[in-house]
Formats: structure tokens, C-alpha cells, sequence
């Protein structure tokens, strides 16, 4: 089965009582540390490191809203140099779209952290509820700092953030300045998805440095891919379609399924955005069948990329695949 690069809401996840998130008033506030913030996630067996995300289309252009609901996905995390094509494959466009990640984050350190954004164009931040960052403007990278937001290290609080594209680029990144450190991309390891929301997909993708094997990590431990596994994947790499030969585990790490591509990918850059269908019968060593899912990763970077010369930049299209437009 191959599914189209669009499609309506995919299968969910999760408890519908656990996506409700309650919509905090849209002022600029300091946070404090809430007794009921929930104990580490990212400490939790088999969890999940990355968001809920939502994307949407809106009700008109230039409506900046949340109109059509066109899919779920889990991201890694919120450090985007393009959106354009992660957009146009959720949404069917890369204009007038809207994201909405939910999940936790979890900090190693007690004390003050400021959350910095920049984006094209606006965006919002709440953390634990309340609303950190507000800049729901039709702009582009203006970076913006919320006020220090005390937090306890080990313990999971609640983050939303929510994009609009309007048109032409788009980006979004999102920072953080813990105490005694210096401002960084918030990592994947320090975000877990929403409380309650199944998922035993991949938690990591990546090309691997030779440029001819996909690589995704699970969770559990898997059991052998079956045959006929590739026919419910779709990848996408550097905003190209891409043939897939085999799938097998990693030798060394039975929680890891290797891809082999039928064509070395030799541009580096971009991501790699993997979808199952859940049909294929891909399951865990216990027997638990792995649900569909929809992620991706990055595409490198990379050293080489075999008889073809040095690894280069940009993104190289294979001659059987079906370009998407970004």
C-alpha cells in the first residue's frame, strides 16, 4: 500500500481526554514551579522524546488560525531551518498553515531558564499553562524572550507552542538559557510527548553518514521486519521521494531498523520524513504491533557519500523518485 503525501487526520494515538490542553490568555507573564508538575518523563522506561504535533490549514489566507486539521505527527523537536517542506507534506501547502506541539519538557537544572524564539512568522509559548512568549505577528525573525521562567530539574511541565506561515519562507526556532549556561536549541532528549498519548514509533530517524542506509530507533526491541515491510513506508529525503530496497535490525541494537536505500543520498541538509502505515506488520519483540506514525529526522550531515566524491550541500533528487515541491 502507498498512501498519498496528504492525507486527513491519521489514525490517533491517544486518550481524547488527554489532548484536551486548556488556552492560557495571551499576556507576557513570568512562571513559577507548580506543586503539580509531573515527575520526570524523560526518565520514564521507553519514552517517547519528541511533540505532538498538529498542522493545520486556515479558514483564508492571511486568517492565521487553526481552520482544517490535516495531520498528526511526532517532530523531534523545535529547531527548523525550513518548514517548507514538512508543511507541504502535512498540509498539501506551504503557505497559510498553522502547527500546533504539544508535550513536556523536562530540565537538568533548577532555577531561572528564559525561552527565546525566532520565526517566519509568528508564534506563541506556553509552558506549564501559562503563556511565556507572544508573537502572533505576521513578521520574520525577530527573536523573541520570555520572562525567567523558574523551573525544577527532573520534573516534566507542559509546553505548547503554536506557528502560522503566512507565505514565502519559513523557520522556527526555539531556545532556552538554563541557569549558569548559555543559550542553545532546546535538545530532543528534554521533550516527551503528551501524558496519556500512545506511541511506539520510532523516537529518532537519521540518514547515516555513508548516505545509503536510514536509520530509526525504537523504543522496545523489534522483532524481525517481515517481508513485504518497505511497501507500507513512504521516506522522504531533502524533499524528494526516495526508493527503499531492504529493512533490517542493526546487529549490535534490536531496538534499531535499518534501511537500506535503493539510491545514496549525496546532498546533505533537510530531513528525512519517514511514514508507516501500520499495515505492514512491523512489531516488537514481545509482539505488540507498532502503530502508524509519521516522524522524521535529519538528512546527515555527512562525511562521504561513496564513489560520487565529498559529501556536498543541497539536496539531490533520485532518478525514480517524484519530487515534492517545498
Amino acid at each position: 500500500m502507498r498512501f498519498p503525501r496528504t492525507s486527513a487526520l491519521p489514525r490517533a494515538h491517544a486518550r481524547p481526554a488527554s489532548l484536551l490542553v486548556t488556552l492560557a490568555a495571551l499576556a507576557l507573564a513570568g512562571t513559577a514551579v507548580v506543586p503539580g508538575a509531573s515527575a520526570s518523563a524523560a526518565e520514564e522506561p521507553g519514552a517517547a522524546h519528541g511533540l505532538k504535533g498538529d498542522y493545520y490549514t486556515q479558514s483564508a489566507p492571511g486568517a492565521f488560525d487553526f481552520g482544517e486539521l490535516k495531520a498528526t505527527t511526532v517532530d523531534p523537536n523545535l529547531d527548523f531551518n525550513t518548514l517548507e517542506e514538512r508543511l507541504q507534506a502535512r498540509t498539501g501547502q506551504s503557505d497559510h498553515a498553522t502547527v500546533r506541539w504539544t508535550g513536556r519538557i523536562t530540565p537538568e537544572k533548577t532555577g531561572d531558564h528564559v525561552f527565546s524564539m525566532t520565526g517566519d512568522n509568528g508564534f506563541r509559548l506556553w509552558i506549564d499553562g501559562r503563556p511565556v512568549i507572544d508573537h502572533w505577528v505576521d513578521d520574520w525573525d525577530r527573536e523573541q524572550n520570555s520572562a525567567p521562567v523558574a523551573l525544577e530539574a527532573g520534573r516534566a511541565y507542559d509546553i505548547k507552542a503554536e506557528f502560522f506561515e503566512h507565505h514565502g519562507g519559513s523557520n522556527l526556532h526555539l531556545r532556552w538559557t538554563p541557569p549558569g549556561g548559555g543559550k542553545t536549541a532546546v535538545p530532543q532528549s528534554a521533550f516527551t510527548l503528551p501524558e496519556g498519548m500512545e506511541y511506539n514509533g520510532p523516537s529518532a530517524v537519521a540518514v547515516q553518514a555513508s548516505g545509503r542506509t536510514l536509520s530509526l530507533e525504537f523504543p522496545e526491541a523489534l522483532a524481525t521486519p517481515p517481508a513485504g515491510l518497505l511497501e507500507h513506508f513512504d521516506a522522504v529525503i531533502g524533499g524528494a521521494e526516495w526508493p527503499l530496497d531492504k529493512a533490517r535490525l542493526d546487529t549490535d541494537d534490536s531496538k534499531k531498523l535499518l534501511v537500506t536505500l535503493n539510491e545514496p543520498v549525496v546532498g546533505q541538509g533537510g530531513t528525512a520524513d519517514v511514514r508507516y502505515d501500520g499495515e505492514g506488520g512491523l512489531s516488537t519483540a514481545d509482539g505488540e504491533a507498532v502503530d502508524d506514525f509519521w516522524t522524521s529526522g535529519p538528512n546527515g550531515p555527512r562525511t562521504s557519500c561513496g564513489p560520487s566524491g565529498p559529501a556536498r550541500s543541497g539536496r539531490t533528487t533520485p532518478s525514480r523518485s517524484t519530487r515534492v515541491p517545498g
